[in-house]
């Protein structure tokens, strides 16, 4: 049986969930009405038919407000996230922390791309319920493209 050493403490992780706490307050700091906007999105679900027969939730009118803080939120911690890539390859850290902040990149910015079309009002709740699927999807499949990608190399490195 081959014996699997523990990663180090991921550093780096940590200092990206203290980013998304301290943008998290942030945000609620910056924007005060954001509590009871948040309150106003839930209270405003309804079920609307989305193909016939079929129901689902989705909000009854559109909320501005909050789209543009979600957009923000994403957009400045998508950016942070470049910056901790940048790190991951200066520090040269494993290539299975380095795919996952990769494919992350990939959910935050177009989370940005998808928030940016339901703020203007140009898809509707379904439609950018629809791209944060595609993107799920788009994460685990570039994260696991990468890792296996390199799995030749990692798995006849740890040999020596």
């Amino acid at each position: 049986m081959s014996e699997r050493r523990p990663e180090k403490i991921d550093f780096l992780g940590i200092a990206s969930f203290g980013f998304f706490l301290a943008l998290t307050g942030v945000i609620f700091a910056v924007t005060p009405e954001l509590p009871s906007k948040i309150y106003d999105f839930f209270k405003d679900f309804q079920l609307q038919l989305v193909y016939p027969g079929v129901y689902f939730y989705a909000p009854a009118s559109n909320h501005p407000i909050l789209y543009n803080v979600a957009f923000q939120f994403c957009l400045i911690f998508a950016i942070f996230q470049v910056v901790i890539l940048v790190a991951r390859f200066i520090l040269k850290e494993s290539i299975s922390r380095k795919a996952g902040t990769f494919s992350g990149l990939f959910f935050w910015f177009g989370s940005v791309a998808a928030l940016s079309l339901l703020k203007s009002e140009s898809v509707d709740w379904f439609i950018f319920l629809g791209w944060l699927i595609v993107l799920v999807g788009i994460v685990i499949t570039v994260r696991s493209s990468i890792s296996l990608a390199f799995w030749p190399r990692i798995k006849s490195s740890k040999r020596r």
